[in-house]
């Protein structure tokens, strides 16, 4: 499922003219967050876990950068899934990440899938 799409300004590049990481790490994050509150109908959750975060071709300025959600899976208090981010329909960095879904005084908690659209179809469809 697509989530956002940002595009790469020179205010994002890095010393090597190319996208900062750190910025795609901050966009990645909040892409993530997105589906993970949309498929666990959340309204708190935290990043937990990503995965090994793999850089497999530079963004560069004026590109389209879109970052999709997909393979969701759920647990009892979280949600597992993998983010691609994607330049056209060339992969340029993919993770896995899971999130947690928190009370109030940010303890984690059972997440209700009776309520989630994952129970009524695939979120990445």
């Amino acid at each position: 499922m697509k989530i956002t799409t940002h595009l790469c300004k020179t205010s994002d590049l890095g010393t090597s003219g190319n996208l900062f990481g750190g910025q795609l790490m901050y966009w990645l994050d909040e892409a993530a967050a997105v589906y993970a509150i949309r498929a666990m109908g959340e309204r708190k959750v935290v990043t937990k876990r990503f995965s090994e975060a793999v850089f497999q071709k530079p963004i560069y300025q004026d590109e389209l950068v879109e970052f999709y959600c997909t393979d969701p899976k759920p647990g009892n208090t979280s949600l597992s899934f993998r983010v691609l981010v994607k330049v056209g329909d060339e992969i340029r960095f993919q993770t896995e990440c899971t999130f947690v879904a928190v009370d109030e005084h940010g303890r984690k908690k059972p997440v209700d899938w009776s309520k989630s659209p994952l129970t009524n179809r695939r979120l990445d469809d």
